[in-house]
This record gives C-alpha cells, sequence and structure tokens, in this order.
C-alpha cells in the first residue's frame, strides 16, 4: 500500500499543509488504496511534507507526486482538458502554491491575532513549557522565508490585498462552475481545494480568511471537492 507522509488532521481539516491535502487528493483521484504517516524525519529528503512511500521508494513535493502517480499508478484526471485549459491550470497552480500560499503562510505564523492558537493548538503537542519558545524560532525562520520570497518586504495590508487578489482572480474563473475547469475534478482542483480549505479555516482568523470566507461560491466549493472526492470520508472545518 503506499503511504503519505503528512501531518495530522488539525481544526477538522485533511491536512494542515495545502500541499499534503493535494496529494491526498490526487491519490484519491486515481482511486488508490493509501494509508497515512505522521513525519518523521528519515522520511522527509527535503525536511517537508508531504511524501508519498511507495515501497522503498520516497518521492517528495506534491507536484513529483503527482507526476508519480501519472507515470506508474494511472492518475489520468486531467484527460478530458484541452491545451488551453491545461495552460490555464498550470498559470493558476503557479500563482496558488507560489504567491497565495505565502499569503496564507503570513496569515498562520506571522498574524499576531492567531499567535495564541497555533502555539496552542498547532503545537499542542509539545509541552506546554516549550511551546513559546519553539513558535518564536518559527516564526523568524517563516519571516525570513517570507522575506527572501518577497512577500514578507511589504506591510501587512499589502499582503493581504496581494492575497484578496489572487482570491478574486480563482472565484472569477470559477464563478458558478461545479469544478475550476471542468464538471468533475481534475488536478488542479487538488490545488486550489487545498489551499481555500486551509484558508477558511475559522479557527485561524485574519483579512485573507475574511475575505475569502466572503465569496460564498469557495465554501460550497470546497465541500463539493471533498464530497466528490472523498464521498462519505469528507472531512471539513465546521463553518467552511
Amino acid at each position: 500500500m503506499l503511504v503519505l507522509i503528512d501531518f495530522p488532521s488539525t481544526f477538522g481539516l485533511r491536512s494542515l499543509s495545502p500541499f499534503g491535502y493535494k496529494a491526498e487528493v490526487l491519490l484519491a483521484l486515481a482511486g488508490l488504496d493509501y494509508s497515512k504517516q505522521a513525519p518523521e524525519e528519515a522520511l522527509l529528503p527535503h525536511g517537508k511534507v508531504p511524501v508519498l512511500k511507495d515501497g522503498d521508494r520516497l518521492i517528495p513535493d506534491s507536484s513529483l507526486i503527482q507526476q508519480h502517480l501519472e507515470q506508474h499508478h494511472g492518475l489520468d484526471a486531467d484527460r478530458s482538458l484541452t491545451a488551453y485549459e491545461m495552460a490555464t491550470a498550470e498559470a493558476f497552480r503557479r500563482m496558488a502554491e507560489e504567491h497565495l500560499r505565502w499569503c496564507l503562510v503570513y496569515s498562520r505564523w506571522i498574524e499576531p491575532a492567531n499567535e495564541a492558537v497555533m502555539r496552542d493548538k498547532v503545537l499542542g503537542f509539545l509541552p506546554a513549557p516549550a511551546r513559546a519558545g519553539i513558535l518564536a524560532e518559527v516564526r523568524e525562520t517563516v519571516g525570513q522565508a517570507l522575506y527572501h520570497q518577497g512577500l514578507g518586504r511589504h506591510a501587512p495590508e499589502a499582503i493581504y490585498e496581494f492575497g484578496r487578489r489572487d482570491l478574486d482572480a480563482i472565484a472569477a474563473v470559477l464563478d458558478d462552475k461545479p469544478f475550476f475547469l471542468a464538471d468533475r475534478p481534475t488536478t488542479i482542483d487538488a490545488t486550489l481545494a487545498g489551499l481555500l480549505i486551509n484558508i477558511l479555516c475559522p479557527e485561524l482568523q485574519s483579512p485573507l480568511q475574511r475575505h475569502a470566507a466572503a465569496i460564498p461560491a469557495f465554501s460550497a466549493y470546497v465541500r463539493r471537492v471533498e464530497e466528490t472526492v472523498f464521498g462519505a470520508a469528507a472531512m471539513l472545518p465546521e463553518a467552511a
């Protein structure tokens, strides 16, 4: 059986990692049996989740996992898309994963309003006396990553405005369609639903979360993806 190395469920979310969520949707779209395992250093070649364990092979990175599933396990969710639709999917995937995702990272780890939730719930597996120090270390590391990426050089309102524009672009293309590009989930839905379900999480409040929650199509969309892909095993935060 394939094993997906990912964070355990938190806040009623399938994964706190949009990329972990994406990988799990891809596995389900391929109709594959799999189990999940919490991260261990020896199983993380790049020091990050998700990682797919296929026999003795470790495949890090959700994009490489997608490629592996397409080449070796029959994933063909994009088979009906035109060349134009494939190009559209790739452009939105890049925007979501390389821009909007960083706005989400900021809203979690740097946003002051979420400090207590991140310390006591996300880091709740740690002994209470250690949490504040670990949180400070993570925030320092994330802050440096955001600065080098570029978003972290801006004021908070500017960062959230970037995120709002990304969300509006997704909403404009999604419109009232059941899924982003087709009448059934494709791989771009794995990416977008993973980000949106994490942004919508009511436990982690921010201007980004409030903007996404004000777009009714988003909560309906992530619910539709969850129920279509996972059926009775659907997992959603209470307010999504």
